[in-house]
């Protein structure tokens, strides 16, 4: 039972771990996202589709460290959302640290604070939907007992 709630966030922390190898560097997502942003922008230049190419990939790291976010404080750190935060940061270490190890990317810790934002946008908005629904769920309990 225990082990059915830690699968989701084990495996959104593996697909963060996946998209930091050498198989998801800027220039093999460049291969593929260069050619759709000229197609959906067709008039901006190169160095314009670079930047979007960038913006692309910056809110990707912040979503994906959202989701994870998510993952856990829904699953098996409900109720305990700084040891998830934390659960987060470790896993944007661990990312970032593998990324130094590999030619074809650069691994900078300064990116664990990029990936922490997803986090921390995450954590705000969710733990007063959270704070919310747990007071919406001890109400409805003590109508139910009530009875």
């Amino acid at each position: 039972m225990i082990v059915r709630k830690w699968i989701a966030p084990v495996i959104c922390a593996a697909v963060i771990l996946t998209l930091g190898t050498s198989l998801f560097s800027i220039t093999r997502t460049g291969a593929i996202l260069d050619p759709l942003i000229s197609r959906c922008a067709p008039r901006i230049g190169p160095d314009s589709i670079y930047q979007v190419h960038v913006l692309v990939r910056r809110g990707a790291h912040v979503l994906e460290y959202a989701i994870l976010f998510l993952a856990l404080g829904l699953g098996p750190l409900r109720g305990r959302p700084l040891v998830a935060f934390f659960v987060c940061i470790a896993v944007a270490s661990l990312d970032e640290s593998l990324q130094m190890l590999l030619p074809s990317r650069s691994g900078l810790m300064s990116d664990v604070a990029e990936d922490t934002s997803g986090t921390t946008i995450m954590m705000v908005v969710g733990m007063s939907y959270w704070e919310c629904l747990h007071h919406v769920r001890v109400s409805a309990r003590a109508a139910n007992m009530g009875r």
